[in-house]
């Protein structure tokens, strides 16, 4: 049997999102443009779109004459629609227009087209500002808790640093002055040697005087004398086994 399909907790949410989200779409606004700006920066338009709008203009005479049934109003009607078309243009050879001015202005569908097609822009526009501020918002959440981490870790950081110090005040003097060498002399390598008698006496007095360490320092020091007696025995063995080797040279040298 195929699993079902696991169905999203926040698929309903963001279709009733979507449903109550105003449509975008173009107003009318009303600009006040300078009598300045319409001479120097307006201008006439060319004959063909001037035809076009003449065309228009007639093409305005049809509805209100068919909207009379009366005859005779339908005639006046049709005389005062006349009368305005006929000054309008006159006038229209005269008339300034912007300079964004397009033949497309004048045409109903093709106005409505791009009517349609700059709602969709500005639909698709408005969509990307909420998404980019729903990740804003996302992108400061993140900030926000990165922050409080960053302070628990300075935090963590400060109680780590008093408690190395308060653990430092406890420590041996001896164990604070290794901590203090370089690195370069713990990087070395150690060699283990037997110091002389004497040598370790005086190594040994310096701490003598601490308590704690006297009972340390004298098995220290029993083990180091087991250790010189052991090898005492060995200690002409390198000069024998030296003079041995020379011997045996001589011995197995050719005959000239």
């Amino acid at each position: 049997m195929p699993p079902k399909r696991k169905r999203s907790s926040n698929g309903p949410e963001q279709r009733s999102e979507a449903r109550n989200k105003p449509y975008a779409y173009l107003k009318p606004q009303v600009r006040q443009v300078s009598e300045t700006t319409i001479k120097s920066k307006w201008s006439t338009l060319p004959e063909p779109v001037q035809d076009r709008v003449r065309d228009m203009f007639r093409a305005l005479e049809r509805p209100v004459i068919v909207r009379q049934q009366n005859e005779g109003k339908r005639i006046e009607a049709q005389a005062a629609v006349q009368a305005v078309v006929k000054n309008l243009g006159k006038r229209l050879p005269r008339m300034p227009f912007p300079p964004v001015t397009k033949d497309s202005v004048f045409e109903y569908e093709a106005a409505l087209k791009e009517h349609c097609s700059l709602e969709a822009t500005l639909a698709t526009v408005t969509d990307s500002i909420d998404l980019l501020k729903a990740e804003v918002e996302k992108e400061e959440a993140m900030l926000e808790r990165e922050k409080k981490q960053l302070q628990e870790m300075e935090r963590n950081a400060k109680r780590a640093e008093a408690e190395r110090k308060r653990q430092s005040k406890n420590e041996h003097p001896v164990l604070r002055q290794v901590d203090s060498l370089p690195d370069e002399y713990n990087q070395k390598q150690t060699e283990f040697t037997l110091a002389g008698g004497k040598q370790t006496q005086t190594m040994f007095d310096e701490l003598e005087n601490d308590p704690e360490v006297s009972n340390i320092l004298k098995q220290l020091t029993g083990h180091l004398k087991s250790m010189q007696n052991n090898t005492a025995p060995v200690a002409g063995l390198k000069d024998a086994i030296g003079r041995s080797h020379a011997a045996l040279s001589l011995t197995f040298m050719p005959e000239d």
